[in-house]
């Protein structure tokens, strides 16, 4: 086992593999006192060697380009939410814009009266004053409706929607006609607000003429007459109509409860852009956080595998001095055979052979300058990284 190479029972077999055969060698005659090639159970303990420190950094360039490309990423969506950050500024400094002007108009508009400007009435005495002329409506023009012949239920249910229809659109009138810069779509609702109930009025005028003359006709008795009477029906209509326009107009005026919620929106469209800026700046410190912690773990992983290969050689250097040990026992003889003199060199792969690099020299393009490079390069050239 590569990640755990120093455990109790692997040091037992590993040393006692070892002893048993640098003793067993020495009974063989191996090696020569003028040998000049290293017994085979040396060059198998520093096969072991590398083939561990191999392992090793297989394992090592695996996290270390996980946690790069986890830099990576982190990185480019930071880039991404910079722009969303200088786009909520705009939209932060635009909303700032609003609320300052809009606060100034207020401020203006308080500092020229210490009351709202403008005659205006109660919601209450509106909603009493209209009440009342909806259901003056009722018999003025019920009178009209009798003419086509229908049943009194009938004749009723004419009139109240007509009455409805010229309330509803007195009070649209005057909720346009207290708008103090109308677009243009407002002033065509003006113009159709004028016109449509005017025409309305007088089609009902002509209808009460023609019943008022049917009436005279049939009962002798004409009082007003019926052009008079149809006139007067007029004017008293246009009066109405009129008088409701004018209760909508003076509920209406600045000061009322719907006028202050549409000054409070530039201050709400102020609270949203910087509750947005906030998190779109949380957000992007924490993208720059994320790639920084993952920069500091991959150089961190690579100063452990380091340390790690060179725990791995020491430990393996020690297998084959207790080979020689053994060995030498043995023979028992002061004399030692020149390849014993000095083991085989166990080369650390040249990514894992520095122990420490300044985080500076990190390349976001590389890795820490080590992984994607020399270790990569190693494990395809094993020759090259010094892994037989």
């Amino acid at each position: 086992m590569v990640n755990r190479p120093f455990g109790p029972l692997r040091r037992w077999w590993d040393r006692s593999r070892a002893r048993r055969d640098g003793k067993r060698d020495r009974l063989l005659g191996v090696p020569a006192k003028d040998e000049v090639a290293y017994p085979p159970a040396l060059l198998a303990i520093k096969q072991r060697a590398e083939e561990a420190l191999a392992a090793l950094q297989r394992s090592w360039v695996s996290r270390d380009a996980q946690l790069i490309e986890t830099a990576d990423v982190s990185e480019r969506r930071s880039e991404i939410l910079v722009g969303d950050v200088a786009a909520s500024r705009d939209e932060l400094t635009l909303a700032r814009t609003r609320a300052e002007g809009a606060a100034s108009s207020r401020d203006e508009w308080a500092a020229s009266s210490p009351e709202w400007s403008g005659p205006r009435i109660g919601r209450v005495a509106y909603a009493v004053l209209i009440t009342l002329i909806l259901v003056a409506e009722f018999p003025l023009n019920a009178i009209a409706f009798r003419l086509f012949g229908e049943s009194e239920v009938l004749t009723w249910v004419m009139t109240a929607g007509l009455a409805a229809t010229m309330i509803l659109c007195a009070h649209g009138l005057g909720a346009f006609l207290r708008v103090p810069h109308p677009t243009m779509a407002e002033r065509r609702w003006v113009i159709v607000l004028l016109v449509l109930p005017a025409l309305a009025i007088v089609g009902i005028a002509i209808i009460r003429e023609r019943y008022l003359s049917v009436a005279a006709a049939a009962g002798g008795f004409d009082a007003l007459g019926p052009v008079v009477g149809s006139v007067l029906f007029l004017v008293i209509n246009l009066l109405i109509y009129a008088g409701a326009t004018m209760l909508s107009y003076l509920a209406h005026a600045p000061g009322s409860r719907s006028s202050r919620a549409k000054g409070a929106t530039p201050d709400s469209q102020l609270a949203e852009a910087r509750a947005l800026q906030a998190k779109v700046e949380a957000r992007a410190d924490a993208g720059i956080g994320a790639a920084a912690a993952a920069r500091r773990a991959s150089d961190e992983a690579r100063r452990v595998a380091a340390a790690r290969a060179h725990e791995v050689r020491s430990y393996y250097e020690q297998l084959m001095a207790l080979y020689c040990t053994a060995n030498l026992r043995a023979r028992r003889s002061p004399e030692v055979p020149t390849v014993l003199r000095e083991h085989p060199a166990i080369e650390i792969p040249a990514a894992l052979a520095v122990e420490s690099a300044p985080m500076q020299a990190v390349d976001p393009a590389s890795g820490n300058g080590l992984a994607s490079q020399g270790a990569v390069a190693a494990l395809r050239h094993p020759s090259a990284g010094g892994v037989a």
